[in-house]
């Protein structure tokens, strides 16, 4: 296989070894290394899907690489933030349903996106990367409002994103 067929999954293996390298750096309280760390995943994320899309080497296995390594990403940074005691233990669990969920309704194929929940892993990049963040910015705000806030975003868009994947599966069936 060429190398432009298999870059787009090299480099999800890679965002699946930097999630394990920033779970332990944040562990070690290294937070600007944890920060560099979340950047370069999030770049492997938007490189392997443009290199992908660009040298047209999409394909069912890759997307679903690409969507593992995203919740790999994602469990582990919160599974880190869980235990410091950032957010509590059953946003993993919602996590994980989210996830369990997306795969077991998309079936054989290609990863199936529902309105919204086409941006849900967006957000809980965002919210893991704002929460890396909150050593420099809780000057602003109480840490607190931060997470309480997060966490309320991430609970709600789960609901929506629940409500529109049944609904577009209903709808295509």
């Amino acid at each position: 296989m060429k190398l432009q067929k298999l870059l787009p999954s090299i480099l999800s293996s890679l965002r699946i070894i930097l999630a394990f390298v920033l779970f332990y750096s944040y562990l070690n309280q290294m937070m600007v290394s944890s920060v560099i760390i979340f950047i370069t995943a999030l770049s492997t994320d938007y490189l392997d899907g443009f290199i992908a899309r660009r040298w047209d080497a999409i394909t069912d296995y890759g997307a679903y690489l690409d969507t593992i390594a995203d919740f790999i990403l994602v469990a582990t940074v919160f599974l880190a933030f869980i235990i410091v005691g950032i957010y509590p233990y059953w946003l993993l669990i919602l996590i994980i349903f989210m996830f369990l969920q997306f795969i077991l309704t998309s079936g054989i194929k290609k990863p199936i996106y529902d309105p919204i929940g086409k941006y849900y892993g967006a957000l809980l990049f965002a919210c893991a990367g704002i929460t890396l963040i909150l050593p420099i910015i809780y000057i602003i705000l109480p840490v607190s409002y931060i997470t309480s806030t997060l966490l309320i975003l991430i609970v709600l868009f789960s609901f929506l994103s629940l409500l529109t994947r049944y609904y577009s599966l209903y709808k295509k069936n």
